[in-house]
């Protein structure tokens, strides 16, 4: 504030000196003419009052106007030291505000604090129920994935059993086959939608061996409608004992029929006969027509199987060679197929090299007796036109000799190179592939009789077995393939065999009438 004040003072000053220099130049622009008016030579005294007067009227005039700077600088003051105040009291207003401001904010800031640290509080303990929560619903995500999976895999546990079920059921007892087949076959289509109910197939499943097994541990007698045998839709008086034996008599004409177990190997486990002994037959309808009444009936099979099964049973009839050959063919499965096709292939391949080499490898004596008389003539062109009226290979490879025998020994050496070169690969021609029958064949009948064992130990498995005369017999059969590919290949190996030697024959014969013809032509000196 005081160096405002100086500087104002200071501009004053300035302003009054101004203003003293323009009244000065003022009051001598008056004066001058008077003093150039008036001579020289006036009163001194009077000069020097005038001077005194002009001087002290300055001063005053000078005074005036310090005193009006001094009051317009008091004045200036004073309303500085007004603004002042109003500043400082606006400072001061200001700093007031600003301090309740602060006390405000500072309020405001432990309001907003405390409610922070509540709300991250809070949000820690909604973290950590969030991440709890988090847990139990992977916990359970994995537990629902656990259960989808163990249930997908019951629904295919169950799927394939239940198609193993229909794959077995027309092998099985046929007693209630009809009935087992349809609620199988409608569990399957129920277990192949797009949402299936595995509960209720599994418990159709699991009611269909119920019916297995209640049909294995109970027995039944009285009065049927035949749906299964030989004779289907026909009223019978039927006796049951389980699945071991199961004896009709029909009403109608006292026909019986029993289902025995069969033994095979293709599945069919039981097999129904009508063609028992005439004793056999009487004995089942007298049991069959007393078990309603009686307390015990004697049957004349052995239920169990150990000494009676079909063929001991049955009455046997005398077949003819066909019917035995289609039995044994029969027998032998699938295999047998392929193991014809090779017998048949062998055969016709043996044929057709057997006629080849007959025709072919024939060497004439009348032929070589025309050759020598021509080429002893010196005729080798009547020789060689000789020679192309037969197809053999012996008038083959004479004929490249005699058509050479103008050039040289060397030419006619070398195109009975070539010739022999050509006949050797047709006289051996589809050799290896005879032989390969004569291989094939064992190789085959292996493979039936592997077959035929994996089926019999199946069915061993899934039906059981207490005689061992069935088993011995499922092995018969499976090795029926065995004994058939031998008997085609041991055939097979000696046509192989004699076909060679005569293959060998023809060939050595070539050789021989082909160098000794050579000889004749070219003799050595």
């Amino acid at each position: 504030m005081k160096k405002f004040i100086e500087k104002s003072l200071r501009g004053s000053q300035s302003r009054g000196n101004r203003s003293v220099v323009a009244f000065m130049f003022l009051v001598i622009t008056l004066v001058a003419p008077c003093a150039f008016a008036w001579p020289w030579s006036d009163n001194k005294k009077d000069e020097a009052e005038k001077q005194a007067q002009i001087k002290d009227s300055l001063r005053r005039e000078e005074f005036k106007n310090l005193q009006r700077e001094v009051d317009a600088l008091t004045r200036m003051r004073l309303q500085k030291a007004d603004s002042l105040e109003k500043l400082e009291a606006e400072h001061w207003r200001k700093r007031y505000n600003e301090t309740k401001l602060t006390e405000e904010h500072q309020v405001e800031t432990r309001e907003l604090d405390g409610r922070y640290s509540k709300l991250s509080t809070d949000l820690g303990r909604i973290n950590e129920e969030v991440m709890a929560s988090k847990d139990v619903t992977n916990d359970a995500e994995e537990k629902a994935k656990s259960d989808e999976s163990g249930y997908d895999a019951l629904h295919t546990q169950v799927k394939l059993s239940l198609e193993k079920s229909l794959g077995e059921i027309t092998g099985d007892y046929p007693v209630g086959m009809n009935n087992r087949l349809l609620s199988l076959k409608k569990a399957q289509d129920e277990s192949d939608k797009k949402n299936p109910n595995t509960v209720a197939v599994a418990r159709t499943y699991l009611e269909d061996l119920l019916l297995r097994h209640q049909l294995t541990y109970t027995q039944s007698a009285g009065k049927e409608i035949s749906q299964v045998g030989t004779r289907p839709d026909v009223n019978v008086n039927r006796l049951r004992l389980g699945t071991v034996f199961l004896g009709e008599v029909a009403t109608d004409n006292g026909e019986v029929q029993a289902l025995i177990r069969s033994g095979a190997l293709q599945g069919k486990i039981f097999e129904w006969t009508t063609t028992l002994p005439q004793d056999m037959s009487a004995s089942i309808s007298k049991a069959v027509s007393e078990a309603p009444t009686a307390s015990s009936v004697t049957i004349p099979l052995d239920v169990l199987q150990n000494k009676a099964v079909k063929n001991s049973i049955s009455d046997v009839e005398e077949l003819t060679w066909q019917q035995e050959l289609q039995a044994f063919f029969k027998k032998g499965g699938i295999v047998m197929y392929p193991l014809m096709l090779c017998a048949l292939l062998a055969l016709l391949l043996a044929l057709e090299r057997f006629l080849v080499l007959m025709f072919r490898g024939r060497v004439g004596r009348r032929f070589l007796k025309k050759i020598d008389k021509f080429v002893a003539d010196g005729k080798f062109e009547e020789a060689a036109n000789l020679c192309l009226k037969r197809d053999t290979g012996l008038s083959m490879v004479l004929f490249a000799v005699l058509n050479k025998a103008k050039d040289g020994r060397d030419s006619a050496e070398k195109s009975l190179q070539e010739a022999l070169l050509r006949e050797q690969p047709k006289l051996e021609r589809r050799m290896g592939l005879l032989a390969a029958m004569g291989s094939i064949a064992p190789l085959l009948g292996l493979l039936g009789t592997v077959t035929g064992i994996i089926t019999l130990f199946t069915v061993i498995t899934e039906v059981g077995t207490n005689d061992a005369r069935v088993l011995a017999g499922g092995i018969s059969e499976a090795l029926v393939t065995t004994e058939t590919g031998l008997i085609i290949a041991i055939p097979v190996m000696i046509l192989h065999g004699l076909l060679s030697e005569k293959i060998e024959k023809v060939t050595s014969e070539l050789y021989v009438q082909s160098t000794a013809l050579l000889n004749k032509i070219f003799p050595k000196s």
